[in-house]
């Protein structure tokens, strides 16, 4: 499987901040689908938050697991700015962040290439709200498989488990490798630090402060995961 299948395969898969609140929504039901090692369940929770406008809005948080890995899946109540960083964290952990289809496309086209250098991500304009300058890691990654650090055969299985964190307008989707780093961590109970800005609504105004449309939210995975325990307890 060449690099631009795995990345199909993950996509079609998927300043002064707001004070985080720690409110868990009920847990959905567990829905599960198919038999067997081919059985793929899902669980939801809604997580309310207080903006920093003095009003409120709401993360929808999915937990999915399937015979390969549990995956996160988080829709926003509002369009989120591509163009900014989106991070999720967890104490003991560095911050995960996230990236556009597009600049994961860039770097498996890279990859694919063999144009194992910094400057083959940045061939190409970028336009839009997804017009975000490659991030270092993807350097530091090109450079590693160029030096022969990762095995050139391995290195489309490494960028998933490094890079499988996609953003998108109204989403964002944590997959198999990240998550599973992750996993330890929030079995503990440990909270989880999702950090974003919201998209400005029209044209910029005068005294518009874009750090007003940062967002931060704390919540919990632990309810998810326990239902999903219960629904696939082989797993």
């Amino acid at each position: 499987m060449t690099r631009r299948i795995g990345l199909f395969l993950l996509v079609a898969g998927l300043g002064t901040a707001t004070p985080a609140l720690a409110v868990e929504g009920p847990v959905s039901d567990v829905v599960c689908a198919g038999e067997g090692t081919g059985q793929r369940c899902t669980v939801s929770a809604v997580q309310p938050f207080a903006d920093n406008r003095g009003g409120l809005g709401e993360l929808s948080i999915s937990a999915v697991r399937d015979a390969a890995c549990t995956s996160l899946y988080i829709l926003f109540d509002e369009p989120i700015a591509l163009s900014r960083p989106v991070t999720l964290a967890v104490d003991g952990a560095p911050p995960q962040r996230f990236y556009t289809p597009r600049q994961l496309s860039d770097l498996a086209n890279a990859l694919d290439a063999d144009a194992l250098d910094a400057d083959a991500l940045d061939e190409g304009p970028q336009t839009g709200a997804a017009a975000e300058a490659a991030p270092p890691e993807f350097a530091r990654f090109l450079a590693q498989v160029a030096a022969g650090t990762i095995a050139d055969e391995d290195a489309g299985t490494e960028m998933l488990r490094r890079f499988a964190a996609i953003k998108e307008p109204r989403r964002i989707g944590l997959t198999c490798g990240p998550m599973e780093r992750l996993m330890p961590l929030v079995r503990s109970d440990r909270p989880l630090r999702l950090e974003f800005q919201k998209q400005a609504g029209g044209a910029t105004q005068l005294y518009h402060w874009p750090r007003l449309d940062r967002r931060t939210v704390e919540f919990r995975l632990g309810g998810l995961l326990e239902a999903l325990d219960r629904a696939m307890p082989g797993s």
